[in-house]
């Protein structure tokens, strides 16, 4: 980074692991809210790279610099660890105000919060799972040997105060890899890149967020999934898009 790159540092506890690595959600949340912070502005879209594997309980140095400044501006935000890059972000911001998104083409009804069914993740693989709270939606399930690679949720982060840039990118991560609905035994598909485009403002803490989720394409080597997020009131918050390595699938 830049001399003058505005930065913090943190710690993340063995609660945020998801497999072996703190949770990428989290780590991008991280960036987004650097870059907003530095920039005073709204992210609107992020390309974020994870290149390693994030320990808990490891100090971590996060720092953003402004590409570009103005009403559209472009923030890179790095994250670090024991003088390693371990994340980076590319993030659009825009001074305007934030408002609704209008979406066009036809709508699909929202499943209601009283239709979901209450699911935990497994601690052992996911201690994330501990800051989550799942309402699963439709007949598919982690590890259910299901026909279609979707998962499909209402999802609210628990026990913790985020920022909401930070909690939006968790939410954006929450769901495990949606090849697991078509699995029944876990395997490690660590993100690796994950793009996102946000929609007004990002939801308050602990509400609640439709997550759709699915599997558009997979090879040997990576799988990319789509996902979407909804507040309560059927608004869009953020449509993101991730790729996943395929490790001893």
């Amino acid at each position: 980074m830049p001399e003058g790159a505005g930065g913090r540092r943190l710690v993340f506890d063995p609660t945020w692991r998801s497999f072996t690595s703190t949770q990428g959600g989290l780590v991008i949340g991280h960036l987004l809210d650097a870059a907003a912070d530095l920039s005073g502005a709204a992210p609107r879209a992020v390309t974020a790279h994870l290149l390693g594997g994030v320990a808990s309980d490891v100090a971590v140095e996060v720092a953003a610099v402004a590409d570009r400044a103005g009403r559209t501006g472009s923030v890179r935000s790095e994250l670090r660890q024991e003088g390693a890059l371990r994340a980076v972000a590319q993030v659009l911001t825009s001074a305007g105000r934030a408002s609704s998104a209008r979406e066009f083409g036809p709508g699909e009804p929202l499943p209601r919060l009283e239709d979901g069914e209450p699911f935990e993740l497994p601690r052992d693989y996911v201690p994330v799972g501990e800051h989550t709270e799942i309402r699963a939606l439709g007949s598919t399930r982690p590890l259910g040997g299901g026909a279609e690679p979707r998962l499909h949720a209402w999802v609210r982060i628990r026990g913790a105060e985020l920022a909401p840039l930070v909690q939006l990118g968790v939410l954006l991560d929450a769901l495990p890899p949606s090849l697991f609905a078509v699995r029944t035994v876990p395997a490690a598909m660590p993100t690796v890149e994950l793009t996102a485009h946000l929609a007004g403002s990002p939801p308050p803490s602990g509400a609640w967020v439709r997550v759709d989720q699915r599997t558009v394409w997979a090879d040997d080597a990576l799988a990319v999934d789509d996902v979407e997020l909804r507040a309560l009131d059927g608004s869009l918050v953020a449509r993101g898009r991730q790729t996943r390595r395929l490790l001893g699938v």
